[in-house]
């Protein structure tokens, strides 16, 4: 059994190791925003959205005419609100894309995080990768997105600046 003989390795490997104190954990430092968890609605959303070409080949964000210097910002902003799409078809992460913006928008988060996924699991070319920013472009309030930075997904996620569709109390 292999099983069993790596088992015996592994354990004969560490026999002298002295196992840490619990609780003595160093402090990083920087904690990652927690997203807020907002209910689903279940009444069906619209499939609108074209799988045609928006962007350039290769292109990672977008802006609307009138916000260059938001996207600057945006790469740095602290995200609130992030929708991973590890791991579903185009059509579930179409649905679940708009479901997630339209959240968004309606509860007043600013800045989404949405993870694509980098494709190492898409057989040839990431298929998510190039269509989630093809849709994005085709959300109205979708004000712009960037890619992410190397602590908070890469190439893996876009970070979006999404237009407020929240009533303001003041």
């Amino acid at each position: 059994m292999p099983k069993d003989a790596d088992r015996d390795l592994f354990l004969e490997a560490v026999k002298d190791a002295i196992p840490l104190p619990p609780g003595n954990r160093a402090d990083t430092g920087k904690k990652r925003p927690v997203a807020k968890r907002i209910d689903r609605k279940e009444e069906p959303v619209p499939d609108f959205l074209s799988d045609h070409p928006h962007l350039q080949e290769g292109e990672h964000s977008f802006c609307r005419p009138g916000l260059s210097r938001e996207l600057r910002k945006l790469r740095k902003a602290r995200v609130q609100f992030e929708l991973d799409l590890h791991g579903l078809t185009s059509d579930e992460a179409r649905v679940e894309l708009l479901r997630f913006i339209a959240q968004a928008a309606e509860n007043g988060i600013r800045f989404a995080r949405v993870v694509h996924g980098k494709g190492y699991g898409s057989k040839g070319a990431p298929v998510l990768k190039s269509k989630v920013g093809n849709w994005l472009v085709q959300i109205p309030s979708v004000l712009a997105f960037c890619e992410a930075g190397p602590g908070e997904g890469g190439s893996g996620a876009l970070v979006l600046l999404i237009k407020s569709l929240a009533k303001d109390t003041s």
